[in-house]
């Protein structure tokens, strides 16, 4: 009977080593191929040593130290490797995840180019079933050797791999729970003896690396120690209630408890005063003249770590980047706390007072940014479109994290685009009896070639076709009248395209156009809606009537008014029924000259607010042109609601009874 043949791993594998080797060295799969074509043994076998010999042969380099390149070469060969199948798809991921763990970290940054380059290749069918744990779980190593204070860049390279590696539904990096870090703890000195810096506790601390902490000094440069005069006095009653606020940073539902809110806005108010007291520019903290070229230039980078000494505070208030950190800290506990979380309880809701309060801090704390050089604005800009972003992600986890990717209905197929009708060849041609100019566009082309002369073309008679105001607003003028009945929303001045053709023509034809007027801009359908009514009354009725110009309307309109002023003064025994008069600029100039003396109380009494009061009274102009401004404004601002009436209620109300009682006329 036959012996039956064994498969030899270990020697296997040292063959497989030195041939990788070369392999390595040549920087090509071809040698490989041909190696394993002509190795006798079954494909299983042959994959599972190969397997191993890339594992071995990544670890002689890292105890040769081979580099970064050298590093990222053989995982590239094992990456064709697994591509053409000579070995499993999982190796190139276990390379990397082998060399990560023996290399340094300033290495690790350098080799993990290599990871986000080939994210495409990750997510390709052939890694990413059987890759992504593998893949998550490097990064998660990553994470956890790396420091959040002095590795912030790297840390976010991680977590931004991972986004584009993972699909945007994913779950599993998701806070569902909305469940807060509350390992996150500030540690501040409690008495004012003891000043030890201090930072943020990171998860997975040990003691030692806290005790670490504790002892670590700041130096501060010669001659960057001036003694300067703060204009807040930065006592431990601010120190405390500053680093204080850190608690509720890290737990915001504490806000929600009447006895924390009372000192969470105690010691909020306090840190805004000492922003708004301490004002900074770009040159504060600079010796240098502003033409003066610095010889050094500072990384365009942050370290994001708290030292809580109570000496340093005073550094911290004059830090443009902290008093950034902080005052963003705000507004996103402020969001927070006014948005409709799922997992909030019913007790989590704010009052009315509590509303107004953090309206209120919200607009302070983006003055105090806009304050804050350099690009104030920019960065006010850029947070407000963070928090925008945050609120539509809070919606999204309040619906449940819904699929953002439209699958098909049962039965329902996706329907294949139609492919454009093929333009051919003869079709310019056809058009332009047989000269054509190229335009390098279709549409272009045909229209050029409309005509051979374009100046021709300018005066074809075909090409005066501008209405008159008669022919293009009669049935807009029918739909406006109240006894056709028609429906708001049916009207011609809703359409756009009327909008526009009606302000073409008006401004071509009609005079009413360009009328000086007080009125600011208005709606363009409100606009078009009176424009509409006065040329009603322009247009020639029937049996020849002709139209009147604006200017004597204008002048009609004086005349009524005088009149209606001249009746209202004449006193009569009779009794008459009051008329209601219409208010225009010239029954208000008249009432402004006559209640010039008290147009302060006129104007309290018509909810002017004290600032607008005092900016009219800084106004260097009579009493008369202040009361007509007054009354201007008040008219034009409330519309349909400023009438004779209103008015006449207003003027008894401040003692002014002969005033209103000449806005009452005769019937």
């Amino acid at each position: 009977m036959a012996a039956v043949a064994t498969f030899d791993f270990t020697s296997a594998r040292k063959t497989f080593i030195h041939e990788l080797q070369q392999v390595a060295t040549e920087n090509s799969l071809d040698s490989l191929k041909q190696f394993l074509q002509e190795y006798t043994a079954s494909e299983s076998e042959k994959r599972v040593t190969i397997d191993q010999a890339f594992r071995d042969v990544l670890r002689d380099l890292s105890f040769d130290d081979a580099g970064c390149e050298a590093y990222s070469n053989f995982i590239c060969l094992s990456i064709e490797a697994a591509q053409a199948e000579l070995c499993s798809a999982i190796v190139p991921l276990l390379l990397l995840t082998d060399i990560f763990d023996v290399i340094p970290l300033e290495q690790c940054e350098d080799l993990f180019n290599l990871v986000e380059d080939k994210v495409r290749i990750w997510k390709s069918q052939t890694f990413y079933d059987t890759g992504k744990n593998f893949l998550l779980r490097m990064c998660n190593d990553l994470l956890r050797r790396l420091s959040k204070s002095q590795n912030t860049v790297f840390c976010g390279r991680i977590q931004l791999f991972l986004s584009r590696l993972f699909p945007l539904a994913e779950k599993s990096a998701l806070n569902l729970m909305s469940q807060f870090n509350l390992e996150n703890v500030t540690l501040y000195s409690h008495t004012k003896q003891e000043t030890p810096a201090f930072k943020f506790k990171e998860e997975g601390q040990d003691d030692d690396d806290e005790a670490e902490v504790k002892l670590e000094i700041m130096e501060v440069a010669d001659g960057d120690t001036e003694e300067k005069k703060p204009d807040v006095p930065i006592d431990y009653n601010l120190y405390g209630k500053f680093w204080s606020l850190q608690d509720f940073f890290r737990r915001p539902v504490q806000c929600y408890e009447k006895k924390f809110w009372s000192t969470f806005v105690t010691n909020s108010d306090a840190v805004f005063e000492a922003f708004s007291s301490a004002k900074l520019d770009d040159m504060k903290n600079s010796k240098k003249t502003p033409n003066q070229k610095r010889l050094t230039t500072e990384p365009d980078s942050f370290f994001a770590k708290y030292l809580t000494s109570e000496k340093l505070l005073n550094l911290q208030l004059n830090d443009s980047n902290f008093r950034r950190y902080v005052l963003t800290q705000f507004l996103i506990i402020f969001q927070y706390l006014g948005t409709t979380v799922k997992f909030k309880t019913p007790a989590q809701t704010l009052t009315d007072e509590q509303t107004s309060w953090i309206k209120a801090s919200t607009e302070r704390i983006y003055q105090l940014v806009r304050e804050t050089p350099p690009d104030g604005e920019t960065f006010v800009k850029t947070v407000e479109h963070i928090l925008g972003r945050e609120e539509q992600w809070n919606s999204w986890k309040n619906e449940g994290c819904p699929d953002f990717e439209k699958k098909l209905a049962e039965g329902e197929t996706l329907k294949k685009p139609r492919r454009a009708k093929r333009r051919r060849v003869g079709d310019d041609i056809q058009v332009t009896g047989g000269k054509v100019i190229k335009m390098g566009n279709p549409e272009l082309t045909k229209l050029w070639n409309l005509n051979p002369s374009n100046m021709e073309a300018c005066k074809d008679q075909q090409r005066m076709f501008l209405p008159t105001l008669e022919d293009f607003f009669q049935d807009a003028i029918e739909q406006n009248d109240p006894e056709a009945q028609v429906e708001e929303e049916y009207k011609l001045t809703n359409e756009q395209t009327f909008q526009w053709k009606a302000l073409r023509l008006l401004a071509r034809r009609s005079p009413l156009f360009f009328t000086n007027t007080t009125t600011p801009a208005q709606e363009l359908k409100v606009y078009l809606n009176g424009m509409l009514s006065k040329l009603a009354k322009q247009m020639p009725r029937e049996g020849g009537e002709e139209m009147k110009t604006e200017v004597e309307e204008e002048e009609e309109e004086i005349k009524e008014a005088e009149e209606e002023m001249r009746q209202g003064t004449q006193n009569t025994e009779k009794e008459v029924e009051p008329k209601e008069i219409t208010l225009n600029k010239h029954i208000i100039c008249s009432v402004a000259d006559k209640v010039a003396g008290d147009w302060k109380k006129l104007a309290t009494e018509l909810q002017f607010p004290d600032d607008d009061v005092a900016f009219f009274e800084s106004e260097q102009i009579s009493p008369s042109e202040t009361a007509n401004k007054i009354l201007t404004i008040w008219m034009e601002d409330n519309g349909d609601k400023a009438t004779a009436e209103a008015l006449r209620t207003a003027l008894k109300e401040v003692g002014l009874a002969s005033v209103a009682d000449l806005l009452v006329g005769p019937s």
